[in-house]
């Protein structure tokens, strides 16, 4: 096969990123063995746009294969006897290049030096990724799960589904974060002929919560309380993660002060301690007065406290 690799996902050489990964769930989706069962063409095709994607989306191996076609190069012209495969490593002869292609070249390219070797030995004459010597492993699928706070807290399962129609059972673990990655083994692109399939990367992304803030493993809750709680210091409901609790609120307590809840935060995945969750007081003054508070109010002013005593 001759053809260029930008051709073969049918983009622009500048693509970026998003448009590469695009083109390439197009085309996989169509092209898919479990869609095509059989069919060669298309499983010829899956191939091509597969080892296409592997190369176009790693920065490195896309300018390594730049830097060969804006010199002229074909990376599919064979070689003359005793050539040296792309500056470096040892020569091989006519023969070699029989049946070779688009999986061949880059097994070359990315295992010659330079770029991190893809296998630990070099193929054999007439050797293909697919079927004979080193069968490429499947590419790996990345996918990002989102999750609510709650989710991420307790742990448990979660279903998936891909735009391919695939879907998945995940177990979370409990006191993820976001960024934080889970690998499944052998969920990702099928490997060509007998070789591994790729894996799945999951980035979890925790959702923000409409009143609780995570920190760390703590939970923060701004909560808003009346005058006359904190006046006197009542006991009151708070909300948490796993429920209702009771907390009496000190009387005289501040706006912007905390109270702990111990115990009441995130289970930490690493330590298996939990965090806390900590009342941060806010109290808040109805926007229609009543005359009680009217009255309470001018009452307090004649009393000789000053808040403001320690700054003038």
């Amino acid at each position: 096969m001759d053809k260029d690799l930008y051709e073969v996902l049918e983009i622009k050489k500048g693509a970026n990123e998003t448009e590469i990964r695009k083109a390439f769930l197009k085309f996989a989706k169509k092209y898919h063995p479990d869609v095509n069962p059989n069919d060669k063409v298309s499983e010829q095709k899956f191939k091509e746009i597969n080892l296409a994607y592997e190369v176009l989306k790693d920065p490195k191996k896309r300018q390594h294969y730049d830097q060969m076609r804006a010199v002229g190069a074909n990376p599919f012209a064979q070689r003359p006897p005793g050539g040296q495969p792309w500056g470096g490593g040892p020569g091989m002869g006519p023969d070699s290049f029989a049946d070779f292609g688009l999986g061949d070249l880059f097994e070359e390219i990315f295992s010659s030096g330079g770029m991190g070797s893809r296998s630990s030995g070099r193929r054999g004459a007439g050797q293909s990724p697919f079927g004979r010597g080193f069968p490429q492993k499947g590419g790996d699928r990345l996918a990002k799960l989102e999750g609510s706070l709650l989710e991420a807290s307790q742990g448990g399962d979660k279903n998936i589904e891909f735009e391919d129609g695939k879907k998945l059972t995940i177990k979370i673990p409990e006191g993820v974060d976001t960024g934080t990655k889970i690998k499944l083994s052998g969920q990702g692109e099928r490997g060509g002929q007998g070789a591994p399939n790729g894996d799945l990367i999951l980035t979890i992304e925790v959702l923000t919560h409409a009143f609780f803030i995570r920190e760390n493993n703590d939970i923060i809750l701004k909560l808003p309380v009346t005058f006359s709680e904190v006046v006197l210091g009542q006991e009151i409901e708070v909300p948490t993660l796993t429920g209702k609790v009771h907390l009496k609120i000190p009387k005289g307590i501040s706006s912007g002060q905390r109270l702990k809840l111990a115990g009441k935060g995130i289970r930490s995945p690493k330590t298996g301690q939990k965090g806390d969750q900590f009342v941060e007081i806010l109290i808040k003054i109805p926007k229609e007065i009543p005359p009680s508070y009217i009255e309470a109010a001018e009452k307090i002013g004649t009393e000789s406290f000053n808040p403001r005593a320690n700054i003038f």
